[in-house]
């Protein structure tokens, strides 16, 4: 039978237990080392943060990711709401859902920038590369038929007109998902990924012939990456800083709206 007794070191605040184990006549120390209380849960603290950092952004890289391939794979409307819905739900409550340079950007105006500001949209725009690399592999997508696989901008669209189109669009999606995700009014719903879905769906609808409806620098990003060649990069990359400045545009204004108007927190009360 096993008995376990634990002796105290008295020099500390608050007492580290030291396991000693008892077999069968013999007697086993758990070698633990004594460290005062106040450091080993401080340095328990930082290690939970961390591990949730790096959690939280390998799942911004893989929702990314699985949004970028289905909206190059089919660039139906309902399908990349549908897909954005599916994975708000399914990872939402592990980083809150980005899956959008856009949306890392206005979360961080409204609520104060951290770590999450850097890291969000690098794994945002390597899971964008990713998503479209894949989509290249099983696809085998080429010049001749790459305007479908990308956002561009309609035939007589003009690169301001592009700008405008995608900071509306970005500014409607990014100031829903303000209200139904960080809002403390919405935060729990269950409808609130349905509602983000829900305009993404009619956004590219009512703008899939201007822009293409992206809304996110890194699905337009990762495809022009991948259709990158020195023969056609000049076409590739043409206008592409448009889906850059207005979703940015539009993720700013919308964060400040959101931020003095909508929210009813203070400024100054409002974590992460």
């Amino acid at each position: 039978m096993t008995t376990d007794i634990y002796l105290r070191n008295r020099d500390l605040d608050v007492a580290q237990d030291r396991q000693v184990i008892v077999t069968e006549g013999m007697t086993v120390y758990d070698s633990t080392e004594y460290i005062p209380s106040g450091e080993t849960t401080r340095k328990c603290s930082i290690s939970n943060s961390n591990k949730e950092l790096l959690r939280s952004t390998f799942v911004e890289f893989l929702g990314t990711l699985f949004y970028v391939f289905v909206a190059t794979n089919q660039g139906y409307a309902m399908a990349q709401g549908f897909v954005l819905t599916s994975l708000m739900i399914a990872f939402g409550k592990i980083s809150e859902g980005h899956f959008n340079p856009a949306v890392t950007l206005a979360v961080s105006i409204s609520r104060g920038f951290s770590r999450t500001t850097v890291l969000y949209p690098i794994a945002q725009l390597i899971g964008g590369i990713a998503g479209a690399a894949l989509t290249k592999a099983v696809q085998d997508v080429n010049f001749g038929h790459f305007e479908s696989y990308r956002t561009v901008l309609g035939k007589f669209v003009e690169p301001e007109y592009g700008i405008l189109c995608e900071g509306l669009i970005t500014f409607i999606l990014v100031i829903t998902y303000l209200m139904c995700i960080i809002d403390k009014r919405n935060k729990d719903s269950i409808l609130s990924p349905i509602a983000i879905g829900f305009v993404v769906t009619a956004n590219i609808l009512a703008t899939y012939r201007m822009t293409g409806g992206s809304m996110n620098p890194a699905r337009s990003f990762g495809p022009v990456v991948c259709m990158s060649k020195p023969q056609i990069n000049d076409i590739v990359w043409k206008h592409h800083y448009v889906y850059w400045v207005g979703p940015t545009a539009g993720s700013i204004v919308a964060a400040v709206i959101y931020r003095f108007i909508l929210s009813t927190e203070p400024c100054c009360c409002r974590t992460r």
